[in-house]
């Protein structure tokens, strides 16, 4: 399957007046396809620009070095320091890595991806259970660096309460919460 991308609105002056510069619009699509591509693995991305290939993440087969996809994506840094988290508890499954938060420097503090059920999210809950795993480590002017995979029954958790699909309300809260934390202080 190819997208392709032309001349976004081009004919809307009212949008294209809250458009940036090109190389910031450009930065943005780049941040969507590496969330993506952190989310299929299964999948070969290619970012093509202005007719050149800028970014290009060969699939991982089932079972593959996840670690490679992962470090061209969130750099060597992240992967020397990431720490693999493995943790079930009933229908909870937490997979992924977590950055050693003894050696997190502010690059690192900006990868924070986290999905649920195979879809990015940005959630304050989830943030707070790792930040809280963390806090001992991390100074209080650092952030933690992670890679993380929740999969929970869907039944467990709301979708709808972001129009754009980056929030989730988790009906039990405070399990997935502590479940999170405990998955993270884990490895530490």
């Amino acid at each position: 399957t190819t997208l392709e991308v032309l001349d976004l609105f081009y004919n809307t002056p009212a949008r294209r007046k809250f458009l940036r510069t090109e190389k910031t619009e450009f930065n943005h699509i780049d941040e969507i396809i590496r969330r993506i591509a952190l989310a299929r693995f299964d999948v070969t991305i290619s970012l093509s620009h202005n007719g050149k290939i800028v970014r290009q993440y060969r699939a991982v087969p089932e079972g593959g070095q996840k670690e490679r996809r992962l470090g061209a994506i969130c750099g060597t840094a992240f992967l020397e320091q990431a720490l693999a988290i493995e943790w079930q508890h009933g229908d909870l499954t937490l997979r992924g890595w977590v950055a050693d938060p003894n050696h997190t420097t502010p690059a690192l503090a900006e990868i924070q991806y986290c999905y649920v059920n195979g879809r990015m999210m940005r959630d304050r809950l989830i943030n707070h259970a790792i930040r809280q795993a963390c806090e001992d480590k991390l100074g209080a002017d650092q952030q933690p660096a992670f890679v993380l995979y929740l999969e929970i029954d869907p039944h467990q958790v709301d979708v709808n309460v972001h129009p754009a699909k980056h929030e989730v309300r988790f009906h039990q809260s405070r399990l997935v919460h502590d479940f999170i934390y405990q998955g993270v202080l884990s490895v530490l």
